[in-house]
C-alpha cells in the first residue's frame, strides 16, 4: 500500500531561502477579471497597441548578510516594487517599435506589522535587489491579416566550452506548475492554440523567471561550502519552448585584474536551445 502521508514542513533549523527562489514568492495579487486579454497583469503595460509582452532580461544582486533576513522560519518578508526607466526603440520597419520597461523589486524581512518605515528600509537597504526588463510589442499581424509565424533565430553559439552542464526537457506540466506557483496566467505559457494563432510561436514558451531559476540552480550546484551567488546579470536572446530539450551551461571566467576583491569569482552562465544555439547569456559573481 502506498504511503500518502505528507512530510512535515517544520524544521528546527532556519535555513536561508535558496537563491533564485525569490522568483516564486511575492506574486502580483491581481483578480482574474483585471488581467489583460493575454493573461498578463496590467501594472507594467504601456497600454495602447503594445499588447505582446516578453521577459527580456535583468539582474539580481544579493547584499552581504542577506541570508540572515530571508530565512525559511515563518518570518515575514516584504517586496517593494517600482517602475524605473521606460525606453522606446525604433524597429527596421513601421510598426516594429519596442517599449522596454525596467521593473525594480527589492526584498527584505519585516516585523509582524509592516509599516511605512519597513517599506523605506527595504527600499534603501534590500537583502535582494532585482531588475526585470520587460519588452512590449505590437500585435503580430501579417500583410494578409493572419498571424505570421515567428522566424527561427539564426544559430549563435557561446564562444566558451561549458565546464558543467545539465540538459532537461521542460514539459507542458512543468510550465503549468510554475505558472501556478507564480500566479502567472500569461497565455504563452499555458495555451498552445493562442500561442500559435496569436503570438506566432510553434509551442508554449518557457517562462523567463523559470529559465533564470534554472541558471541559479546550475550555478549553485558548482559552489562549495559556504559559497553563495553575489550577483547575476542576464539577457534573454531567443525563446525556449516546451517539449524541446534545453541545456544549462556553466563556466568560470578569468578574474578581472582591476577588481577590488580578488577573491571574487566570476562565471559565464548560459542556456542553449535544442540545436545548441544561444538562448540566454549571463554573467554571475560568487
Amino acid at each position: 500500500m502506498q504511503d500518502l502521508t505528507l512530510p512535515s514542513t517544520r524544521t528546527d533549523v532556519a535555513v536561508p531561502m535558496p537563491q533564485g527562489h525569490h522568483l516564486v514568492y511575492f506574486p502580483p495579487q491581481i483578480p482574474p477579471s483585471q488581467l489583460l486579454p493575454d493573461g498578463t497583469d496590467p501594472d507594467h503595460s504601456p497600454g495602447g497597441a503594445f499588447v505582446r509582452r516578453m521577459w527580456a532580461g535583468g539582474s539580481v544582486r544579493f547584499a552581504d548578510g542577506w541570508q540572515e533576513q530571508l530565512r525559511l522560519d515563518g518570518r515575514r518578508a516584504l517586496c517593494v516594487e517600482s517602475v524605473g526607466d521606460v525606453n522606446i526603440t525604433e524597429g527596421r520597419a513601421p510598426g516594429t517599435e519596442k517599449i522596454f520597461v525596467d521593473v525594480w523589486r527589492r526584498y527584505g524581512s519585516v516585523g509582524q506589522e509592516a509599516d511605512a518605515r519597513d517599506i523605506a528600509t527595504v527600499q534603501s537597504s534590500p537583502a535582494i535587489e532585482e531588475k526585470r526588463v520587460l519588452v512590449f510589442m505590437r500585435e503580430l499581424v501579417g500583410n494578409d491579416g493572419t498571424t505570421p509565424q515567428v522566424k527561427e533565430p539564426r544559430i549563435v553559439t557561446f564562444p566558451q566550452k561549458a565546464e558543467a552542464s545539465v540538459t532537461l526537457t521542460p514539459r507542458h506540466s512543468l510550465l503549468f506548475h510554475f505558472s501556478a506557483l507564480t500566479f502567472n496566467a500569461h497565455r504563452i505559457h499555458l495555451d498552445p492554440q493562442y500561442t500559435r494563432d496569436v503570438e506566432g510561436h510553434p509551442n508554449l514558451l518557457v517562462h523567463g523567471p523559470l529559465s533564470l531559476t534554472l541558471l541559479f540552480a546550475g550555478l549553485r550546484a558548482q559552489l562549495q561550502g559556504s559559497e553563495s551567488i553575489k550577483s547575476i546579470e542576464y539577457r534573454n536572446l531567443a525563446p525556449l519552448y516546451a517539449e524541446q530539450p534545453l541545456r544549462i551551461c556553466i563556466a568560470k571566467r578569468q578574474k578581472d585584474a582591476q577588481a577590488d576583491d580578488a577573491s571574487r569569482k566570476t562565471w559565464n552562465v548560459w542556456a542553449e536551445g535544442p540545436n545548441g544555439s544561444l538562448a540566454i547569456k549571463g554573467v554571475a559573481s560568487t
